[in-house]
């Protein structure tokens, strides 16, 4: 949060100079309203600040390129152009991105925040102020929004109209913004179908997701299959020197790496939706499902809370294997009648530690708090809500599985074309610099021959390359037995760049 407010007072230092604007997305009215509202900005004043750094980076890369390396002035130009461009870049999107992250969190809560509500309008009189128990409900959210829904309660206990305050406010959230208009225009009496507006962005952006996901896993199987062959060949022909082959290979990792984090990233803000979709995991949160499945249906027979936690562990305690320690330790603090209700669900919070479980327990904690008799409806709504996220990861999962084949086709594939292509290096070698081929080869010699270091360092970048291919190809898939294949892959390519090197050298 401070260094959001130091980069904000940085750009608003912009704000009266008459500078050229650096703009990297067309921000619409929406998105510059949110910045005057949300960040007390102008979108210019960014844009400026952006073109600031982009010109203050270049100079001074250029700078210090042309006193300490000796490279063509083209080159050094190029290069510093595409790295501050980069940073300029990313430092002309930090609101933006910030205002995307809010936006999905919230998104992720509206659906729980809908069922929340609906519940509380069937406990409310008829002359009820459903304003106020909206703000009220929405401030005891851990949302971006919260902090917002408590100043428009104090305004309100100051003699401000909750309507008129409601109406004021603008959040990051579209499916919020949307709900809320639709709450406001029929005077939060509007009876709201559960299903019919269960679909938010957050979903529909990951149906896009998973149709763009074969595309995008294709582009970095082409970057992390042809960038090594490619690089093998510019050494072959001789095409790059030595500073700035080592310079390539981070270059490389950056590339891999930024490629995974924007086109491979997992949509973790779907609450039914796992970041590690295999194994313990999975298993762990289908078993939590299943009781809380138990524990609406009990509700449903009219037992207290307490005893509805007890009868779903013990109708399903078969079921039960990943968390069964978790749900004993939870009924043996029950049965003690030291402990609330409440308690148990903190209890039950701190040992599943994730902040998915957190998110639903608090939720179902606050329907038993407010109406314990329309609870079980609520959870189930919840859950069903749960069970789709769940059908759109297991497409996701299919997904992923179909491309298990191609990966490890192609991290065996690489290491055998890069090793026998490396190991023909001699013969290109005598070929352009056209050496009598009667001389001794391995000698430390850069003028006429191949030097020992020269191979070493040779054979470093490629396995280099090898290495950060097949992390990156087998991240994709969340291979867990990661190192195995990686050093199988390095010996394979060990092997065979010594059988063509011993087999080019016979030749020659």
């Amino acid at each position: 949060m401070r260094n959001k407010k130091n980069y904000i007072k940085f750009c608003k230092k912009f704000h009266n100079y008459f500078l050229p604007q650096l703009k990297f997305k067309a921000l619409n009215e929406r998105y510059s309203q949110l910045y005057r509202m949300l960040y007390e900005i102008d979108k210019e004043d960014v844009n400026k600040a952006s073109f600031f750094i982009f010109a203050t980076s270049f100079s001074i890369l250029v700078l210090l390129s042309i006193a300490f390396v000796k490279l063509n002035l083209l080159i050094i130009l190029l290069y510093s152009f595409i790295f501050s461009l980069m940073l300029s870049y990313k430092f002309n999107l930090i609101l933006y991105h910030d205002i995307n992250k809010k936006e999905a969190e919230i998104n992720a809560m509206v659906y729980l925040v809908k069922v929340d509500f609906s519940l509380i309008k069937k406990t409310l009189k008829s002359n009820a102020d459903h304003y106020l128990s909206f703000i009220n409900l929405i401030k005891e959210y851990n949302l971006p929004i919260s902090e917002n829904f408590k100043k428009i309660f104090i305004k309100v206990h100051e003699g401000e109209m909750p309507e008129n305050e409601l109406k004021k406010i603008v959040t990051p959230s579209r499916d919020f913004n949307l709900y809320l208009k639709t709450l406001l225009i029929n005077n939060f009496d509007e009876r709201n179908d559960i299903d019919k507006l269960a679909e938010t962005t957050i979903e529909n952006n990951f149906k896009i997701y998973l149709r763009e996901i074969q595309s995008k896993i294709s582009i970095i199987f082409f970057i992390g299959f042809f960038f090594p062959i490619g690089l093998c060949f510019l050494i072959l022909f001789q095409l790059v020197n030595i500073i700035i082959l080592i310079f390539l290979i981070p270059f490389f990792l950056y590339m891999l790496n930024y490629l995974c984090r924007k086109f491979i990233r997992r949509n973790s803000y779907m609450i039914g939706v796992l970041n590690d979709y295999t194994g313990l995991e999975k298993k762990k949160f289908n078993e939590f499902l299943l009781f809380l499945k138990g524990f609406a249906l009990n509700l449903k027979n009219n037992l207290s809370p307490e005893k509805a936690f007890l009868e779903s562990y013990s109708q399903n305690k078969n079921l039960f294997a990943v968390i069964e320690k978790t749900l004993k330790n939870q009924l043996s603090r029950l049965l003690t009648f030291k402990y609330s209700f409440h308690d148990i669900i903190q209890f039950f919070k701190l040992e599943l530690t994730s902040i998915r479980y957190s998110i639903i327990l608090d939720v179902i904690e606050r329907f038993v708090t407010e109406n314990p008799y329309h609870t079980n409806q609520k959870i189930l709504d919840i859950l069903r809500i749960l069970h789709k996220h769940q059908k759109l990861e297991k497409k996701l999962e299919v997904i992923i599985k179909g491309e298990k084949f191609k990966i490890f086709f192609f991290i065996f594939l690489l290491p055998i074309l890069i090793g026998a292509i490396s190991g023909m290096f001699p013969f290109f070698i005598l070929v352009t610099r056209n050496i009598d081929p009667i001389t001794p080869l391995l000698l430390i010699d850069f003028n006429n021959q191949i030097s020992i270091y020269y191979l070493f360092l040779i054979f470093l970048v490629f396995s280099s390359s090898i290495s950060i291919t097949s992390n990156y190809f087998l991240k994709i898939i969340k291979y867990k037995k990661k190192f195995l294949v990686i050093l199988l892959s390095n010996l394979i390519f060990i092997l065979v760049f010594i059988s063509s090197l011993i087999n080019t050298l016979n030749f020659l």
